[in-house]
């Protein structure tokens, strides 16, 4: 038999650690006098090292095997791989005793709790807990006008010559939740003209009542408040920019009450500055007050969106009816940083100056690839700085809207899915009390989606006539659009 001690190779360093020292401890605390009985208290302890070390190598099966069926048991941290150990000869030492309380708590590499995806609204990321979310949009509209891009005025609008391509929108838009999932919040901000176009909070927890802050638009009509990308022509009529109360700053409230019944309501009440978004502070002490009160007469209330990409299988049918209120040195509001702007006719304000009343009716339809609107809307501006018994005090404005729009794929199979066309008339009488001043819209689009609103290509004619007042002339002009509006 050899003098040296030849143990078989452990699992592990950190088992031969723990108990051959705890089983050799009391046999190395003197110096051997005999060394035959030496040896041979050696060789059992050898023998007892191995039994346990299988019995410990039978628990940790058992564990490992436990560990495997628990799902929601967090993995322990991996033990590293042993190290290489020389076999020597047992070296006289102190007896060490390891306990629970002596061993350094583990720490596990937790990974960030967070998700990504692409979806509708973009690259959107949300963490695990569902706290918080961020979706991220972009949007670029590109477009060719010829002659002219902006709504004509005057006769002398209607001679221009200026047929040109242009970005006419290029927004990133930030929407998601934080805290709590019914505490959402917008951002919208243009690069072409540039301005921060929107940035509001909405307390979304009531169907019944939700609280809207910040910048943003007035829920007014159907035409202003529903996104330029989800149009249904290249751009609005030539109603908006003269009755639009477009983006304020203030608080909303809005609800859907009674749903699923016949008289379902949906309505909005708000306060804002009146001065659009391009002013912190208002000119003096009057706010604006809006209101809107819809009636869902048939499949509920519907999104603000044009075309029925949806395809409608039962009719839906909305109507509605709003009314505004405000006195500020404006006559007219525009999204940008001179948000405040006066109509033609009007000059530039002071404080206070123009009182402003208006109101309007709307209806919407749509049902298997057809859609209807209609807009109705009435303004007076009135001077408080004229003498009363001035007539040019008050100013009546009046204009209107149809339009109507089809998938004609549901009639003729041989024409694509994703074709619509569409026509619309409007018209605006900027001062009722004024003969032969009409301004009025004839246009007809072709649009194809290629992915619903997020992708599509507009082609668009309109016919557009101007009278004079001064000259009891009217002048005509035709104008051609083609567009492509792409959102990723």
């Amino acid at each position: 038999m050899n003098n040296q001690l030849n143990l078989r190779p452990l699992p592990s360093a950190g088992r031969w650690a723990v108990l051959g020292l705890s089983l050799c401890g009391n046999a190395l605390a003197a110096e051997a006098h005999n060394p035959e009985q030496y040896k041979d208290e050696l060789l059992a302890i050898e023998k007892r090292l191995d039994a346990k070390l299988k019995l410990l190598d039978e628990k940790l099966n058992r564990l490992e095997v436990l560990e495997s069926k628990s799902a929601a048991i967090t993995a322990a941290p991996a033990i590293a791989p042993p190290a290489p150990v020389e076999t020597k000869p047992p070296v006289p030492t102190q007896t060490v005793e390891t306990k629970d309380s002596d061993k350094m708590p583990s720490k596990k590499q937790e990974g960030f709790p967070v998700s990504s995806s692409y979806g509708k609204n973009g690259f959107e990321v949300k963490t695990d807990d569902g706290k918080f979310a961020l979706a991220i949009q972009n949007r670029i509209q590109v477009r060719y006008a010829n002659p002219f891009d902006s709504d004509p005025r005057s006769i002398s609008d209607l001679e221009r010559d200026q047929s040109s391509f242009m970005i006419r929108r290029a927004r990133t838009k930030l929407k998601g939740h934080a805290y709590w999932p019914w505490l959402k919040y917008y951002m919208q901000y243009d690069w072409s003209q540039p301005v921060l176009r929107d940035l509001n909070l909405t307390l979304d927890k009531y169907n019944w009542a939700k609280l809207w802050v910040g910048r943003g638009k007035v829920v007014y009509n159907d035409e202003r408040v529903t996104s330029s990308s989800n149009q249904q022509f290249v751009n609005r009529s030539i109603v908006n920019d003269i009755f639009t109360v477009d983006r304020q700053q203030g608080v909303q409230v809005l609800g859907n009450l009674f749903p699923g019944r016949w008289y379902d309501m949906s309505y909005v009440a708000g306060i804002f500055t009146g001065l659009g978004v391009g002013e912190r502070n208002n000119d003096d002490d009057n706010m604006m007050y809006a209101g809107r009160l819809q009636w869902n007469a048939l499949g509920g209330e519907m999104p603000f969106t044009q075309s029925d990409i949806e395809f409608h299988q039962k009719p839906a049918l909305n109507f509605a009816f709003a009314a505004a209120t405000n006195q500020s040195k404006c006559t007219a509001f525009e999204t940008d940083s001179n948000s405040c702007r006066n109509l033609d006719g009007f000059k530039k304000g002071e404080d206070g100056q123009y009182k402003i009343n208006q109101m309007m009716e709307e209806v919407r339809f749509k049902w298997q690839g057809l859609s209807i609107q209609h807009e109705m809307h009435w303004k007076e501006i009135e001077d408080t700085l004229k003498a009363e018994s001035d007539s040019s005090r008050d100013t009546n404005l009046r204009g209107g809207l149809i339009q109507a729009g089809y998938f004609p794929h549901y009639l003729f199979a041989i024409v694509p899915k994703n074709l619509e066309f569409a026509g619309r008339y409007a018209f605006v009488d900027p001062n009722t009390d004024v003969d032969n001043d009409m301004q009025q819209e004839v246009s007809g689009v072709m649009t194809y989606f290629f992915s619903g609103h997020s992708n599509k290509v507009n082609f668009q004619v309109s016919h557009l006539i101007v009278e004079d007042p001064r000259s009891f002339m009217s002048q005509s002009e035709q104008r051609f659009w083609l567009q492509w509006d792409l959102s990723f």
